[in-house]
């Protein structure tokens, strides 16, 4: 079976639609995966800087989720990316409750710890390179991460208050589905400037340039379902390891053993 690195999945799903049937698909894979902990990349938290929730243990910070906190991880997150010279910081905010709500759906149990990361602003490079300290922080600790990125491609919000059609939204959410199965993810911010203005692509694809960061750019995917609404492309996608390639990764660590605490 491939080695799953990553999920898209939306914040919300419409009922009865080729996308609510990849959630339910990203669902499966996730669950066959088995993660040590899950990285959650919440596409409505704008931090300024690179910002790492659940460096306190599990409880009642109003997460809305029961397991979160990686303290272990998130300590090793900010001292990698902090070696990257990435200003990443500790920050205990809440998940929104779309996030919250969809990572309940995905992972029912509820018992696997979770790390929640906001998208700074920041640019596509400088993310990745985010996003790599992720999947070195993994190594380090030899745990097995899978990052769930929840989020749209493409959202004009005017257009959805409207209740009218944004055609750029459905033809750039369609360009970006077909750079991410040709495992160009490179291409993504190489799209041509008039379509990115006038499609409104969620947080300027930072959420995707994080999670591309985590896979590797050249990762293979598959398009689990997506769809177009009123000023909104949304969908489901799964990332796998490219065959024959370590995970993305910019720097040697040490090879000394490394505990597993969460």
């Amino acid at each position: 079976m491939r080695d799953l690195l990553a999920l898209l999945v939306p914040s919300e799903v419409p009922r009865d639609t080729q996308l609510s049937v990849g959630v339910e698909k990203a669902q499966a894979l996730l669950a066959a995966a088995r993660p040590d902990v899950l990285v959650a990349i919440d596409a409505l938290w704008r931090p300024r800087a690179f910002a790492v929730g659940g460096t306190k243990p599990p409880g009642n910070q109003g997460g809305l989720y029961r397991r979160l906190g990686a303290p272990a991880m998130a300590e090793s997150l900010i001292d990698t990316a902090i070696s990257f010279g990435l200003p990443a910081f500790a920050e205990e905010a809440p998940l929104t409750p779309e996030a919250a709500a969809m990572l309940r759906h995905l992972w029912p149990a509820e018992d696997v710890p979770l790390l929640p990361l906001g998208v700074a602003t920041a640019s596509p490079g400088l993310l990745q390179e985010f996003g790599q300290a992720i999947a070195a922080a993994g190594q380090r600790l030899g745990l097995r991460i899978v990052t769930v990125c929840i989020g749209a491609i493409a959202h004009d919000h005017q257009a959805e208050h409207d209740q009218r059609e944004n055609p750029s939204v459905r033809r750039f959410g369609d360009l970006v589905l077909e750079h991410l199965v040709r495992s160009c993810g490179e291409d993504l911010f190489d799209i041509d400037g008039g379509l990115w203005v006038q499609a409104h692509p969620e947080t300027d694809l930072g959420h995707l340039a994080l999670l591309l960061g985590t896979t590797g750019v050249d990762a293979e995917c598959e398009v689990l379902g997506s769809w177009a609404g009123h000023g909104l492309f949304s969908a489901a996608v799964a990332f796998y390891r490219a065959q024959g390639l370590p995970i993305a990764a910019t720097r040697e660590w040490d090879a000394q053993d490394h505990p597993k605490p969460i």
